[in-house]
Order: structure tokens, then C-alpha cells, then sequence
């Protein structure tokens, strides 16, 4: 479980980084996530923070709404980012159900077994 949560916390902070990324690499910032935040004069440091929430938000599918996206990237990666989010919930509950299967199962030897 200790990896599972490492290995998300990794992935939530590489999709901040693209998702800030993705906002440096148009001409017009104020067209972007960060304008319609409008903390294009903020530090990289807030800007990242903002990223990392939305990266946050986004895999755990909570999604507020307060991140509007506008540039065909910033829906690429959202996109990309979604697939990402299910297929690594799908892949965390089924290790957690079995874990919790074989559990239950040494249980029910060892109660035939007394």
C-alpha cells in the first residue's frame, strides 16, 4: 500500500509539472489555466501548488470545476490524466480486494483447521 501511495503521489507531481508546463508553452498566457485563474504574475511556486491541486483533484475524480481548461494541450492532458486516474483506481481496489480475498481465505483454513 506504502508503494501504491508513493507511486501516485510521483504521478499526481509529473502531471503538475506538465500541467504547468502546459500553460508556458502558449504565446498568450491569459488564455490558459493560469489567466483564467489569474495568477499569471504569481510565482512558480503558486502556479506549481495550483498544478499540483488540479493534478490532485483530477485523478482522485473529485474534479471542482474551478480549473477551466481552454488550449487543445491542457485537454490532451486532461484527457490523458482521467485514463490514467481510473486504470490506477481499477488497478489499487482490485490489489485491495485481494489482498483482502486471501486474508478472508487463511481465516476460513485456520477456523476448519481449530
Amino acid at each position: 500500500m506504502v508503494t501504491i501511495l508513493i507511486t501516485m503521489f510521483f504521478l499526481v507531481h509529473l502531471m503538475g509539472c506538465f500541467w504547468h508546463m502546459a500553460a508556458t508553452l502558449e504565446e498568450n498566457t491569459n488564455g490558459t489555466w493560469v489567466g483564467s485563474k489569474g495568477i499569471v504574475e504569481e510565482s512558480p511556486r503558486y502556479k506549481y501548488l495550483n498544478a499540483f491541486y488540479w493534478s490532485f483533484q483530477t485523478v482522485t475524480t473529485v474534479g471542482y470545476g474551478d480549473f477551466p481548461i481552454s488550449t487543445n494541450v491542457e485537454y490532451t492532458l486532461a484527457l490523458i490524466w482521467m485514463l490514467i486516474g481510473v486504470n490506477f483506481y481499477s488497478f489499487t481496489i482490485g490489489n485491495v480486494t485481494s489482498i483482502i480475498a486471501s486474508i478472508d481465505a487463511r481465516a476460513s483454513i485456520l477456523t476448519m483447521k481449530i
